[in-house]
């Protein structure tokens, strides 16, 4: 792992847990009588500051009511006791995943940090770690130099945490604590609590009363109200079982097909290019294509991304008699479809903002589908009114006006997008939606879209495009199945470029600490970003950073045409309805070898063709988890295991542009194979349909298995099939016949 000089900071330094014990937590001491126990916090939310120098500011939202009926909204700076006679009318309480109540809170702190590191919240409760730092709970940068995050606790609880500056994703990387006292939340029947905490330097003496304060009112609070073990919740995202070893193919249909890039509008012929992926069917099913995601279809102005009629297909590529076609022809073939849902906002043309536009907000019944204001300054886009004196200004998507953002809180427009969602899954018979900008939009509005789509069609799969923010909040049992990996997709072709596999392995931990319970999608190109054969320094690398997006954890997605080395890069495009992005939106090239084929078609598609059949027919690629903790890797070197019970692989990569010799080998503990144990070599050999006089097989000596020769610029694949257990069959003893005498007619 690359190592940090420790800088020098103020305050106190603490890099291992039993300095921050004997510190933070300190001796329990007897503070009072028993009689003195911390009567009436659980009936009310209160936040408990060792240090009042040092106390936190505290915003407790409260979806609670009292006897009044008056929603309760508190400052809190000092202890807080409620009276054992106040009454409290409280409403449902919030069960969390652990199927206990539980509250949401969100903590907050303001702390500069330096590139590399990032804060996490630490506590006693196994929510927070434990006071395990390899435990403790990322947050997320917000602005400036504020962090937040939201964690679900455990209502009628006494908690004591702290903050932590980690640098890296090593749990035994470099880390700074806060000093002072420890902070305590006593969680209350609130839904949701908001925390803004103020950062400490300074450094408190072990014994100092406020430092040992904090264990002391927790010990005595546990002793007074006794609860069972905490059971930290399973946060494992199921995702349906025809994805798990899916291979997606993602097609920009109006790129694929060649079709203009503007929409003169509703006098225009419709054009049946989508027809033309039945040329494609049999390249994608030789490909071991399991599902297609095409991006937007439905009939738009321009890219796909202003919609006009979420009912209908653009009618450049065909009709909806077409496209149901077209799904019947892919799931003959047993490859599914996904389309993409743009949700966040609509076209200029959708005909709820056109009667916007025709009668004016205060006269369209529309007015409330989108966020809009009277003056021109007020949000960026304008529109002028037909039938009327004055425009009116709308929010759109990133200041583009041809892009209204919908308003999402309003009733009427969340039933026309559910309407739209059942319409495609029921009616067109469609698996699934990749959804647009799913990071700006809330949770909860996913959480209804999840319950629309599970009840019409519990098999589909819900994909948000996820680019910023915690994938966590997002992605769930109850909101979208995965999101698309971005956070991974640059490590995995930058690390290579700048021969730095520590990117890579820095990325996968922090992919391990965040997301363990998610399986997202992972790609290296799509029609957002610069096609990987432009991406790449070195076209020998195409090899690796396939390899990588097959055999990584995670859902691979290709994008058309870069199994053939098509190019392309952002602002290379010279059509100005496409900002320059149409260099990664250009036609796709015949399915079948010409001219117009890349030197390096032939070559990368049997490559793609060979490591994605390794993907199906190998279960520890699909199931499989991944132990980073049995990670190797030096700069150019990559080594990691995927285990599944029935099978173990060992994937190694060498992108250096010379021989490695002895290096690489790598641990393979008796948990993963026995000595002895062989793995063969499914990528490179006759037998793999590789080539050259590499080894077919490797054996596990000493607990080692050596992986070389590790040639210039090579990847092996090595697989274990662990043997099958032996029924053993139980022996009877063999029944005697029973000998009868004869009887004196048989007697001759």
């Amino acid at each position: 792992m690359m190592s940090l000089s420790r800088p020098h900071v103020s305050g106190q330094e603490l890099t291992s847990r039993a300095q921050h014990r004997s510190t933070s937590i300190g001796q329990v001491k007897a503070i009072g009588t028993k009689n003195r126990s911390l009567r009436g916090i659980a009936g009310g939310a209160a936040l408990l500051s060792s240090a009042p120098s040092f106390a936190s500011e505290t915003f407790i939202k409260s979806r609670s009511k009292s006897s009044r009926g008056k929603t309760i909204s508190t400052r809190v700076m000092e202890p807080v006791a409620v009276e054992p006679d106040v009454s409290v009318e409280v409403s449902e309480p919030y069960t969390g995943s652990s199927g206990e109540p539980m509250t949401k809170v969100t903590f907050s702190i303001e702390r500069e940090t330096e590139f590399g590191s990032h804060l996490n919240i630490i506590g006693a409760h196994p929510c927070l770690g434990a006071w395990d730092i390899a435990d403790s709970v990322p947050m997320d940068w917000v602005e400036g130099v504020r962090w937040e995050v939201t964690v679900e606790l455990p209502q009628l609880e006494l908690i004591e945490y702290k903050y932590v500056v980690r640098y890296g994703w090593d749990p035994e990387g470099y880390s700074i604590w806060q000093g002072g006292p420890n902070y305590m939340l006593a969680t209350n029947q609130s839904h949701e609590i908001a925390v803004r905490d103020k950062w400490v330097s300074e450094d408190w003496p072990s014994d100092h009363p406020a430092v040992t304060a904090a264990s002391a009112a927790v010990a005595i609070y546990a002793q007074e109200h006794p609860k069972p073990p905490f059971r930290v919740p399973d946060k494992t995202s199921l995702i349906p079982k025809w994805a798990e070893d899916s291979v997606f193919y993602q097609i920009f249909p109006l790129g694929f097909f060649g079709a203009p890039s503007l929409n003169i509008g509703d006098e225009a012929p419709m054009v049946p290019r989508l027809a033309l992926i039945a040329k494609h069917l049999d390249f994608l099913q030789e490909l071991g294509v399991s599902a297609v995601y095409f991006s937007p279809l439905f009939e738009s102005d321009t890219h796909g991304y202003d919609t006009a009629d979420y009912f209908e297909i653009d009618r450049r590529l065909g009709d909806k008699a077409l496209f149901r076609k077209v799904v019947k022809q892919c799931h003959a073939r047993g490859i599914r479809v996904v389309l993409d849902g743009v949700f966040n906002h609509t076209g200029r043309r959708h005909f709820a903002f056109r009667d916007l536009q025709e009668k004016g907000p205060d006269k369209s019944e529309y007015a409330n589908w989108y966020i809009v204001g009277a003056r021109t300054e007020d949000y960026e886009g304008w529109c002028d009114v037909t039938y009327g004196e004055h425009g009116f200004s709308y929010d759109c998507w990133e200041g583009h006006a041809m892009l209204p953002r919908l308003n999402l809180a309003e009733p009427a427009v969340r039933e026309h997008i559910f309407e739209v969602a059942r319409y495609w899954l029921v009616e067109m018979g469609i698996d699934g939606w990749r959804l647009d900008v799913a990071h700006e939009i809330s949770p909860d509005f996913w959480r209804e879209f999840r319950a629309v789509c599970d009840a019409v069609a519990p098999d589909s799969l819900l994909v948000g495009e996820m680019i910023h923010g915690n994938y966590n909040a997002w992605v769930g049992n109850d909101r979208l199945h995965t999101g698309t990996n971005y956070q991974l997709s640059k490590a995995m072709w930058s690390s290579l470029n700048d021969h730095n596999f520590d990117e890579l392995a820095t990325a996968l931990l922090r992919e391990e600490k965040l997301y363990s319970g998610l399986t997202l999608l992972n790609f290296i190109g799509n029609h957002d970003v610069a096609r990987i054969a432009s991406t790449l320094q070195d076209p020998a690398h195409f090899t690796h950073v396939s390899a990588l997006l097959m055999f990584l954890p995670g859902l691979p997605c290709l994008y058309y045409g870069d199994e053939l080395g098509m190019e392309g890069r952002p602002g290379e495009g010279d059509d100005p309805h496409c900002g320059g992005d149409d260099a990664m939106r250009r036609p796709m090239l015949p399915p079948v070898a010409d001219e117009s084929w890349p030197a390096v078609a032939e070559e990368r598609l049997a490559m793609t063709k060979r490591l994605v059949q390794i993907k199906k027919s190998n279960v520890a690629f699909q199931t499989g988890v991944m132990d980073m903790k049995k990670l190797s890797h030096t700069d150019e070197q990559f080594i990691f295991i995927r285990e599944a019970k029935e099978q173990k692989a060992v994937v190694l990569l060498n992108s250096a542009n010379h021989d490695v010799e002895p290096w690489p080998e790598v641990a393979i503990p008796t948990s993963v194979a026995p000595e002895g144990a062989v793995f063969k070599d499914i990528f490179n050999g006759p037998a793999a349909g590789g080539g050259g006089d590499l080894p077919a097989s490797f054996t596990v000596t000493n607990g080692m298995l050596y992986l070389g020769p590790c040639p210039a610029n090579s990847v092996k694949v090595l697989v274990y099939d662990v043997p099958k257990p032996v029924k053993k069959v139980l022996q009877t003893a063999a029944v005697q016949p029973k000998l009868v005498p004869p009887t004196q007619a048989s007697i001759v």
